[in-house]
């Protein structure tokens, strides 16, 4: 139900925009934007914490996980500014992750020690609406739109030692690896935006606040349930160029 709600309202902004566009087209002025943008994460997810945790307290062992600081998105853009007021912009965002598990295990007289590594990226493809009121070079812009198809690669490095303590006897310890490289598709995600676009001459800043909602964290890898939850915050900005107008 909330799913919907929500479906519901990022729909009608992405529609009040295009429409806000269609009025700006008509009056046959764009300005065309290339630049790259950059941002920091403000919310990281810990729901493998959670589900690892749950499974070492059953079975009697010890858990850690450590992850790594996120390193934040950047990516570049492309945008097409209508009559000085609606903007439709398409973004290629990459981010990068890492994280490191530990799990002790212990059964009568043999023992395991697991490390796991995972370190990957992701790529996102937000297409943007916004529209910007008013008149001068530095105004508010309001907006949203939806993710094209975002993709995750990653790889994780495992290595295990295994210890079995023989009564009366020497400790076996016998140690091996594993090393892994998968990928997956994320799923489906919205996004609300807000910020000041201020334009000099042939250079815009941007800074803003995004609101990014994806659709169906419960289809994500567990390496992507690691470093991702359903609602995500960030605070970004963009610098572009814009040579090529019509008047």
């Amino acid at each position: 139900m909330a799913n919907g709600r929500f479906v519901k309202f990022a729909l009608r902004v992405l529609l009040s925009v295009s429409a806000l566009a269609g009025e700006s087209a008509a009056q046959a002025t764009f300005v065309v934007d290339f630049g790259i943008r950059g941002g920091a994460v403000a919310t990281d997810s810990h729901q493998l914490v959670r589900a690892c945790c749950g499974a070492a307290s059953v079975l009697g062992g010890t858990f850690a996980f450590n992850l790594e600081q996120l390193r934040g998105t950047i990516g570049p853009t492309i945008g097409v500014l209508l009559h000085d007021r609606a903007e439709v912009r398409f973004e290629a965002v990459r981010r990068r992750f890492g994280y490191r598990i530990e799990n002790d295990m212990t059964f009568g007289t043999f023992s395991q020690h697991i490390l796991e590594t995972t370190r990957g990226h992701f790529w996102q493809y937000p297409l943007l609406a916004t529209y910007r009121p008013g008149y001068g070079a530095t105004r508010p812009f309001i907006g949203g739109g939806l993710d094209l198809g975002g993709t995750s690669s990653f790889t994780t490095d495992s290595q295990f030692t295994s210890t079995t303590q023989i009564p009366g006897g020497t400790p076996v310890t016998t140690t091996s690896a594993d090393h892994r490289k998968e990928s997956s598709t994320l799923s489906t995600a919205l996004y609300i935006i807000g910020g000041v676009d201020a334009r000099v001459s042939y250079i815009s800043i941007r800074p803003e606040v995004r609101y990014l909602r994806f659709l169906h964290v419960e289809d994500f890898s567990s390496a992507t349930t690691a470093v991702l939850r359903r609602n995500q915050f960030e605070f970004l900005i963009g610098i572009s160029v814009h040579p090529f107008r019509k008047d």
